[in-house]
């Protein structure tokens, strides 16, 4: 089987390294972006940091699929908790991916609607969301399935998180997953998306400063259900 993981920022990216404690077979840079390739627990597996927001992750996946014949696709990263039943560190695994800031309501559609593709969501593959939520567990922290919606904007405000919450019945938030699952979805390949909790999306006070004091805590139990999943596969 061959996997690809793609992460966001290097503070994911690199606690998946120490954990899983691999060498690179060898490397590749396209459009912007270097591709690792390694051999874990039987599988090859290629990872890269996208960078933030929709369109990096749009452009990393579409290079990553166009060049790698990968099985599977599984961003992994940290996200803003849209529930207050979810504490630092508690992981989501995506049951569908909603676009939370397209906008085209004044054409009749529901906000996140994407007008020309034939989906509200984009769902995740269900084998892997069953691996994920009934083989891979943490000792510390909940691993639990759910809608998680992606926009350019980093979520700090209670207001917005409980719009979101209300409005899409969303877990948690971030800022790449849906542009992953858009793309996947388009060239037919499955996936999954895995989001541990770094903030509460400003539920509980200024989401940034819990953000920059826990997205490493966070990033490492991401790490951990990576290192569990493909131990299971």
């Amino acid at each position: 089987m061959k996997l690809a993981i793609i992460c966001a920022m290097d503070e994911e990216l690199s606690q998946i390294d120490l954990e899983l404690v691999w060498t690179p077979l060898h490397s590749i840079s396209l459009a912007g972006n270097v591709y690792h390739e390694y051999f874990y627990a039987g599988h090859r597996v290629i990872s890269t940091k996208c960078g933030i927001g929709k369109v990096n992750a749009a452009i990393a996946t579409q290079a990553l699929l166009a060049n790698f014949a990968i099985d599977y696709v599984v961003n992994v990263g940290v996200a803003g908790s849209l529930s207050k039943e979810l504490k630092f560190g508690d992981i989501v695994i995506a049951d569908d991916l909603i676009e939370h800031d397209f906008d085209m309501r004044s054409f009749g559609v529901p906000l996140g609607q994407i007008i020309g593709v034939n989906t509200f969501s984009f769902a995740a593959d269900n084998w892997l969301k069953e691996l994920l939520t009934r083989k891979v567990q943490l000792e510390s922290n909940q691993v639990v399935s759910g809608r998680i919606v992606s926009g350019d904007q980093f979520i700090d405000d209670a207001a917005k998180a409980e719009f979101l919450h209300c409005e899409f019945n969303a877990l948690a938030c971030e800022m790449e997953g849906v542009a992953i699952a858009h793309v996947c979805y388009a060239n037919q390949i499955p996936f999954a998306v895995i989001r541990s909790l770094s903030d509460m999306a400003g539920q509980d006070g200024d989401a940034f400063h819990s953000f920059t004091d826990l997205k490493e805590m966070a990033a490492k139990r991401a790490a951990l259900v990576v290192k569990n999943l493909l131990r299971e596969l």
